[in-house]
């Protein structure tokens, strides 16, 4: 508890210096809420890629649209990006696990503030919504694309501790993102012949509770994954050389 407590008031200066940024959320909440409201109809109906695709995008950008340039990741030096907000907190007299713990909070936070306007609108306007999935398994599905989000968005602060980028990193890691959609394209468009986002309405409608347990479990053992590997980052990178 008083590590969290500790983080909790680090997240607090950064929160400060970040006010604004949550007003550019709500900007790009309501944005996306607009297009999923206009989608929804034609998606239900002949399953198109394009909502499932932007549904992705808009999570990875929930993690770092809050965060002012000089927190965002970026080059420190010969090889070493990270985030020079972290670089510099390290070198005071803060808890690792206080220092990366805190960096979790607020784009965890803002994955919160953006899933929930976005689904909670888009479900108010789209009547075709309202059709598809009754108010409680709603709420399952609130849950679950919201451990969807804390799963991939972890990504985005467990690296701010800093990675040693190589010749190939990038292009290996624009590789990973084409496969990944190409993945999920070939498995939900082609295979089960539905949509990504769909599909997570049929658990949430079939499965409630189930579906909530499991989506809870696997977010807590992926969030603990990225934990450990910003720990693992932190102790390994030297930020003053």
């Amino acid at each position: 508890m008083n590590t969290m407590r500790k983080a909790f008031w680090l997240a607090k200066l950064e929160l400060d210096v970040s006010k604004k940024h949550y007003l550019l959320l709500l900007f790009i909440a309501g944005i996306y809420s607009f297009f999923f409201y206009l989608t929804m109809p034609p998606y239900l109906e002949d399953n198109i890629f394009l909502l499932d695709a932007f549904l992705i995008i808009y999570i990875g950008s929930l993690s770092f649209s809050i965060k002012p340039k000089n927190f965002q990741y970026q080059k420190m030096d010969d090889g070493l990006y990270a985030s020079p907000y972290v670089a510099m907190l390290n070198q005071l007299p803060i808890k690792r696990n206080v220092l990366v713990a805190s960096r979790f909070i607020l784009p965890y936070l803002s994955i919160l503030i953006g899933i929930t306007i976005v689904l909670v609108g888009t479900y108010f306007f789209s009547a075709e919504l309202q059709s598809a999935i009754e108010p409680l398994p709603m709420i399952a599905l609130i849950i679950i694309w919201l451990c969807i989000s804390f799963s991939i968005g972890g990504i985005f602060p467990a690296s701010d501790p800093g990675d040693q980028i190589k010749r190939f990193t990038f292009f290996w890691s624009y590789m990973i993102i084409i496969v990944f959609f190409v993945g999920m394209y070939l498995i939900f468009q082609v295979w089960l012949d539905t949509g990504f986002f769909k599909w997570t309405i049929q658990l949430a409608n079939d499965f409630t509770i189930l579906s909530i347990i499991m989506s809870i479990l696997i977010a807590c053992l992926v969030m603990w994954y990225w934990f450990n590997h910003a720990m693992k980052q932190i102790q390994k990178n030297d930020y003053l050389q």
